[in-house]
């Protein structure tokens, strides 16, 4: 009855690691649409993450994020608005679910830098960006909204497009 337990055991084990070692590769890829065609997105060590400009389609394995707009947001409430120094920056995207499955997607995946200091995110903005699931075959849209300094000269939204190698796209705010 051990030998037979202990074979079990050593087989789960053996399916455990391969399991984990499959899972682990990097069999997913994100590429840039642009006018001037496709930029491939896996990163390597030496690579840069993907740049994503207004007018961009960011395709990942599972999604496709289409670029629509940025700019400086400024319909909201007096009392709601930015602090004394800061403004609210934009962007506006549509995603759609390109994959077999359910896709998970909100606002709260993209982080924000201005000059490469991490920014927050404004919430009391119109049409917001805040789905979590979206059905294969389906679209959403929205806005992200940001506060940043007046005076910031490089505003950029990050996306992680894949969790397994921290691959990452920027969409650069205009």
């Amino acid at each position: 009855m051990n030998k037979i337990l202990s074979i079990l055991l050593a087989v789960i084990v053996l399916a455990t690691f391969a399991f984990f070692a499959v899972g682990s590769s990097d069999g997913s890829s994100a590429a840039v649409s642009q006018d001037e065609g496709v930029t491939d997105g896996n990163k390597t060590e030496e690579s840069k993450p993907l740049t994503v400009k207004v007018g961009d389609v960011l395709t990942t394995d599972n999604l496709k994020i289409t670029y629509l707009d940025s700019g400086v947001y400024t319909d909201y409430n007096e009392y709601m608005g930015p602090e004394k120094g800061n403004k609210i920056v934009y962007i506006k995207l549509q995603a759609e679910n390109i994959g077999n499955t359910d896709a998970y997607l909100s606002m709260f995946e993209f982080s924000c830098y201005a000059d490469d200091i991490a920014m927050e995110d404004y919430i009391y903005g119109d049409n917001l960006f805040s789905s979590d699931v979206i059905s294969s075959g389906r679209k959403m849209s929205g806005y992200m909204y940001f506060e940043v300094p007046k005076d910031a000269e490089n505003i950029e939204i990050e996306y992680e497009t894949d969790y397994w190698t921290s691959n990452k796209a920027i969409f650069v705010v205009e």
